[in-house]
């Protein structure tokens, strides 16, 4: 799963990183080293102006909800994403790319005490997650803009801390997975794929356990904090 993730660095450095979205415009959403649960994320999706930076809340609240008091999942699995209710009309109309420059996950050790992980491409560039979103305008005439991060398998190289990671496509997939209509059958199986990105797993403090701690400590090597 995922279950929180950081993105501190401007959305200008992810230039390089998504296709097709124009970074002229400014940060929908003050970076954080500890995007929770129902906090806001910029995320790239389509709008009838084009690809576009939108500031949404994690946690998916379909079209079709009606009323209050529904789980709202932050993961989807991608081996069941196409047929259950909660997110297939999402899967097939409305998919984005959730900036990110790391990850966390957290393994159970011998102590029963769990050791969070920070997470990041092998070589420490900036990346983005699949995810789907929705927009829903059914509460009291307030658009609820909200997205939930798809998982896979985890690769080998993730494997050790979990057995699931959020899923990381190619970046020549980037323009077909944002395009606005239904993914053919077979490039929809082809890129709900575990990754082959090698990635890179640190040791961080428990400080990152309370949403409410940010900042460089978040991400800060535990052996350093240790010897501080």
């Amino acid at each position: 799963m995922c279950g929180r993730f950081d993105r501190h660095r401007p959305v200008v450095e992810f230039g390089d990183v998504i296709n097709g979205l124009d970074f002229s415009d400014d940060d929908p959403v003050a970076p954080s080293y500890n995007v929770a649960p129902s906090q806001r994320a910029a995320v790239a999706c389509r709008t009838d102006a084009g690809v576009r930076l939108l500031d949404l809340t994690w946690g998916l609240v379909p079209t079709w909800l009606k009323r209050e008091g529904f789980s709202k999942p932050i993961n989807a699995r991608a081996e069941t994403l196409a047929d259950k209710p909660m997110f297939r009309d999402a899967f097939r109309m409305t998919r984005c790319l959730v900036l990110c420059d790391g990850y966390y996950e957290w393994r159970s050790e011998k102590t029963d005490v769990k050791q969070p992980y920070y997470i990041t491409t092998a070589d420490g560039n900036p990346f983005v997650m699949a995810g789907i979103w929705a927009q829903n305008a059914n509460f009291d005439q307030t658009v609820i803009q909200s997205f939930c991060v798809i998982t896979t398998e985890a690769n080998d190289s993730c494997r050790e801390v979990h057995h699931r990671m959020p899923l990381i496509l190619n970046k020549t997939e980037h323009k077909e997975w944002l395009s606005d209509g239904r993914l053919d059958a077979n490039t929809g199986a082809a890129m709900l794929q575990p990754s082959c990105q090698e990635m890179k797993l640190k040791p961080v403090s428990r400080y990152v356990n309370a949403p409410a701690n940010n900042g460089p400590q978040c991400i800060a090597s535990f052996q350093d904090q240790e010897t501080v």
